[in-house]
């Protein structure tokens, strides 16, 4: 593939511990598009390998407005069926730019074992002395072990390890969109990490029409969200005024994933004044809300709002799903909440619901558009600029190819 996707896709194979680079075909890509409907394409033909297959979307890594995503497809232990979640923040970025627009994951390692994608290499690196070190641990050792602060960390904590349909697969140090469980298939497969680090670069076929374009788009997303940030994303219905204010009383400041007009996530500090801006010596002074329905549905089970942090993080630490544990922890004051986050990390179920897209963000055409193309949901589901005409026609610009609306959906 010339254009908007780096040149080769990748097949893991954990049980051999071989790599194969398969080259992105054209007419792949004219069939299939990208993100979540290319990844089912793949899962299709890998699946006698129980496939966990990450991908990006045409626009992941381009100046099309949210285009951050990468996207998890696999068979969820959750709802039974094959889903999609997303990868927000900076690793789908990362994951294209390392060399691999794809990555197909099949079988079971023999021991634990972390996948690390760089420079159009894939290496298999011994995660035993991982095995059972929480997620925050996990990516400081390998930041530190590979030399690079800024490597993006797919990971799991004790929750995956014990293959919990409640594990998550956590970005960095915090929680994603999943909400299908993978993190267990992470722990079947005795994989504890993706990492990946991306220096590579994209090339578009009409790059001064696809700027052109991008920037009107960009014009279209930032009019359609005026002073929309942070804690203004949540769906505050059914949650007491004073909640909202514990709230607002511990809030650091707001963050957005690459290329996202929309900062949608926050920073709130509870070890330290929340209005301290530079780094102190204080350690671990607060938690990244990555997740605000996953806040929201903490906030509606009861848990008291000024502990709601420490929760996310100890939630984050073992890489539990705080949307899936949020029933189990109603009525709880903090320190039982914390206490039991651990005996969850141990044995918990999620609930069974169906869905194919993860309910991070709310359904629509938008949003599974979103999925295909790489742009983040959250922000689709606002904005009525980004939708499938848009994206058929800037996929066009930027790959000389024809494409029309309906390549946008599954």
């Amino acid at each position: 593939m010339d254009y908007l996707y780096t040149e080769y896709y990748l097949v893991v194979d954990l049980a051999t511990g071989e790599a194969e680079e398969v080259e992105l075909e054209e007419e792949f890509v004219q069939e299939n598009v990208g993100g979540a409907k290319l990844n089912m394409a793949l899962y299709e033909e890998h699946k006698d390998g129980e496939p966990i297959v990450l991908g990006t979307g045409p626009f992941t890594s381009t100046l099309v407005p949210g285009g951050c995503l990468g996207v998890i497809t696999a068979k969820s232990p959750v709802t039974g069926d094959v889903a999609h979640a997303p990868i927000t923040w900076n690793a789908g970025a990362e994951l294209k730019l390392s060399g691999y627009s794809f990555v197909v994951i099949k079988n079971k390692a023999d021991n634990p074992t972390y996948l690390w994608l760089h420079d159009e290499i894939a290496d298999f690196v011994d995660a035993s002395a991982l095995w059972g070190k929480d997620v925050w641990e996990t990516v400081d050792v390998i930041r530190d072990e590979q030399g690079e602060d800024r490597i993006q960390l797919l990971s799991i904590g004790k929750a995956g390890e014990n293959k919990l349909s409640t594990a998550q697969v956590m970005n960095n140090y915090w929680g994603d969109g999943d909400r299908f469980g993978f993190g267990a298939l992470f722990g079947e497969k005795n994989l504890k990490a993706v990492a990946v680090r991306g220096m590579g670069e994209l090339d578009i076929d009409d790059a001064e029409a696809f700027i052109e374009k991008t920037e009107e788009l960009l014009g279209k997303v930032k009019s359609a969200l005026p002073g929309q940030s942070g804690l203004d994303a949540i769906d505050f219905a059914d949650i007491p005024d004073d909640a909202k204010a514990a709230l607002k009383s511990q809030l650091h400041r707001v963050e957005a994933d690459f290329n996202n007009p929309f900062a949608y996530k926050f920073f709130l500090k509870y070890r330290e004044d929340p209005s301290v801006m530079k780094s102190t010596d204080v350690e671990e002074p607060g938690v990244l809300i990555s997740d605000p329905m996953g806040l929201a549905a903490l906030l509606k089970a009861g848990v008291p709002a000024d502990a709601v942090g420490e929760v996310f993080e100890k939630a984050f630490k073992l890489g539990l799903n705080p949307a899936a544990v949020a029933s189990k922890l109603s009525g709880k004051d903090k320190d039982a909440a914390l206490a039991e986050l651990d005996s969850l990390a141990e044995s918990s179920e999620a609930e069974k619901f169906e869905a194919t897209f993860s309910p991070f963000a709310p359904s629509s055409d938008r949003m599974e558009a979103a999925y295909i193309a790489g742009i983040c949901p959250v922000l689709a589901s606002k904005v009525e600029a980004l939708n499938a005409e848009m994206f058929a026609e800037l996929m066009s610009i930027g790959t000389g190819m024809d494409f029309d609306a309906d390549a946008f959906k599954m």
